[in-house]
């Protein structure tokens, strides 16, 4: 298949289409996920869409994917790599998890309950937070399944907090952050 563009018009790349979904699912949710509008709106034929992906809905499961690199598997490899022990990688993931975007995380939730292929992928982001938060406690000391029930339960005040937090704060409180690693470190 041959891509439709001028010449002298850089094609645009896959991962520029995924960003750009991302924005789009961010700021106007899952129904803009369409290639007809997308490609206006970027000032491209359907073609540049269709070089690299199928259709809509494979376009929406591959920015769910891109969303799920960006805020899971980058964070979890630079919270990793950041910190010498598991009480110090708790505490730079606790305060990095509570700078993600609210938005666009209610437009995913949104989109994952109109889609079972999006809920694949959203259930799957759950899975691997709360596995590392789990390895965490476990290499923190305690037993993988009581490791297990309090990273569940991390996992869930942290989504609780982001989607019912006041509207302009960025962030746990520091209070928050101390609070939650009494809570789970204590024995």
């Amino acid at each position: 298949m041959s891509s439709p563009r001028s010449p002298g018009q850089p094609r645009l790349s896959r991962e520029t289409w995924l960003d750009f979904g991302l924005a789009v699912l961010r700021e106007d949710g899952p129904q803009a996920l369409k290639a007809d509008p997308l490609c206006k709106r970027m000032g491209v034929s359907r073609g540049s869409f269709y070089w690299h992906f199928d259709s809509a809905a494979s376009f929406a499961l591959a920015v769910l994917e891109r969303w799920e690199s960006v805020a899971t598997d980058q964070i979890i490899g630079s919270i990793a790599l950041a910190a010498t022990d598991a009480p110090a990688r708790l505490h730079l993931l606790l305060s990095n998890v509570g700078q993600l975007d609210v938005g666009l995380y209610d437009a995913i939730n949104t989109l994952g309950a109109q889609d079972p292929g999006a809920a694949q992928v959203l259930r799957r982001v759950h899975e691997r937070r709360v596995a590392f938060v789990a390895s965490l406690l476990v290499e923190a000391g305690f037993e993988a399944p009581e490791a297990a029930t309090r990273a569940q339960l991390i996992y869930a005040w942290a989504m609780g907090e982001l989607l019912t937090r006041e509207a302009g704060r960025n962030a746990f409180s520091a209070a928050q952050i101390e609070a939650v690693e009494r809570l789970l470190m204590q024995r």
